[in-house]
């Protein structure tokens, strides 16, 4: 009989909503104009590259921010709108995870970011298929999928060109 009434987002406070928006669009490069997932990833280059050193660190980084992630992708969604392109932890996390035991040079920094790009880009049909997943665990899982191919691929890069490691 009635209009059906869409379920309104949870009201966030404005604090909470900051947090939220700080943390999930990658400390505010998601709201950067032209590719935000692309400006948050260059952004995180700095810090992955130093953590690939670092594999204990760059793990419990990316599974705290996976973890951290989920649940303030899904506020947002409801917030921005289906999977919003300001919603950027997910490339945070995607990055981490490509150069996870990967410790490259600057070139190979270079190699792994486009990899990285690139499947997140193209989006195999699983990685597709797990955008799927409600709310934020779609969100994050594609990014981390994607991340884990890029991974593999650069490792058989750093097999075939070791001047790309670091040395």
């Amino acid at each position: 009989m009635g209009a059906e009434v869409p379920e309104q987002a949870p009201p966030l406070g404005r604090t909470r909503f900051f947090l939220e928006a700080l943390v999930g669009s990658g400390l505010f490069t998601g709201y950067f104009p032209i590719a935000p997932a692309t400006a948050t990833s260059l952004f995180v280059l700095l810090p992955a590259f130093f953590l690939a050193r670092l594999p204990v660190w760059n793990a419990a980084t990316a599974v705290l921010l996976f973890f951290v992630g989920v649940p303030i992708a899904t506020d947002l969604e409801r917030v921005w709108g289906k999977d919003p392109h300001r919603v950027t932890i997910d490339e945070v996390v995607g990055t981490l995870v490509t150069f996870f035991l990967n410790p490259v040079s600057l070139w190979g920094l270079g190699v792994g970011f486009l990899l990285w790009r690139f499947f997140d880009i193209v989006k195999l049909p699983f990685i597709d298929k797990s955008q799927r997943l409600p709310g934020g665990w779609g969100i994050m899982m594609d990014d981390v999928l994607a991340g884990i191919c890029a991974n593999l691929v650069l490792r058989l890069v750093l097999l075939l060109l070791p001047v790309l490691r670091y040395h």
